[in-house]
């Protein structure tokens, strides 16, 4: 199902994938430890570079098809690092990335936005301890507040991004989604949700009517995607659980933001996850496992046998 777009071109000119990743801006920071309900979201590093990640079981991580794309020839390129205080802090090493066969890049289509850009990356080695693993959404998401978990800088949306990416700072936040645009190959399901990013009054409004309910969240809750967040998930939480229902893959300025995709005025959105669901399961079920002796050599070498482990970012 598509929306109208009010007063805003949806040319996404601010892939959240570019290399200057920054992050998260509004909302709050995550205290990083085992027990917070996001410690199996990561960031996963490429040279240097930070973006995000979520833990769909021990051993795979749901991202961005545009974050690894460029590294599934060298897998050995990308890092996943877990933050759960202690000894649940480290980095595992990646051995398969898988990206949806759909993907065909960051060309936007007649809509403005890419589609189906989705990829799942295999860690070297289970990650072992009380680390928590993630489900998938199959609802709707028009209307629906999500929350937002992501690595990187942080800010907000008067002054934009003033803190740099840091793959061990995760950030949370909320947004509504005002709409949902359909499958750009013909099909008849979501691909796309988009949210904007609301401010303290309705002059920032690009979707939607200028009632309160439409509006801002709040000026700690409300959060928008910047450098860094490219891959993080988004969540809802259904049937006693955090679920995961998209994955955060653009930002865009428009006529209200100052020229700007990360103020009040912007836009933001990703990948439904919902429709993806099959590819997703059956990815997990055909994806190599390595040697139980492979990856308990690598646990040895970081000094983690024997101890608890745990663990996920965008742009």
């Amino acid at each position: 199902m598509g929306f109208k777009y009010k007063q805003v071109v949806l040319a996404v000119v601010a892939a959240l994938g570019s290399t200057s990743a920054l992050a998260l801006v509004g909302g709050s920071v995550d205290a990083n430890v085992s027990t917070s309900p996001w410690a199996g979201v990561g960031a996963v590093t490429i040279n240097g570079s930070v973006y995000s990640g979520v833990l769909l079981d021990s051993q795979h991580v749901l991202t961005a098809a545009h974050v690894v794309n460029g590294q599934v020839g060298s897998p050995g390129n990308v890092g996943f690092t877990l933050n759960a205080g202690g000894d649940l802090s480290h980095t595992l090493g990646v051995t398969a990335i898988t990206v949806f066969p759909g993907y065909t890049g960051t060309s936007p289509g007649s809509d403005g936005v890419w589609h189906d850009d989705l990829a799942i990356i295999t860690l070297s080695a289970p990650v072992v301890g009380a680390v928590p693993t993630y489900g998938l959404y199959g609802g709707a998401l028009d209307g629906q507040t999500l929350t937002l978990v992501g690595y990187g800088g942080g800010g907000d949306g008067a002054s934009g991004v003033t803190s740099g990416a840091n793959a061990s700072i995760k950030r949370t936040g909320q947004n509504q989604v005002d709409g949902v645009l359909g499958d750009d190959d013909g099909g008849l399901h979501d691909e796309v949700f988009v949210f904007d990013f609301d401010g303290p009054d309705s002059s920032s409004n690009i979707f939607g009517t200028n009632k309160p309910a439409n509006l801002s969240l709040g000026s700690t809750i409300e959060a928008q995607f910047a450098g860094g967040d490219s891959g993080s998930p988004l969540f809802v939480y259904d049937n006693g659980a955090w679920q995961i229902a998209g994955i955060g893959t653009f930002n865009s300025k428009t006529n209200l933001s100052s020229d700007s995709n990360v103020l009040f005025g912007s836009v933001g959105g990703g990948t439904v996850v919902a429709s993806y669901i099959p590819w997703i399961e059956s990815t997990l079920v055909a994806a190599p496992v390595p040697e139980p002796h492979a990856w308990m050599m690598l646990l040895a070498g970081l000094g983690m046998v024997g101890a608890a482990v745990r663990a996920k970012a965008t742009r």
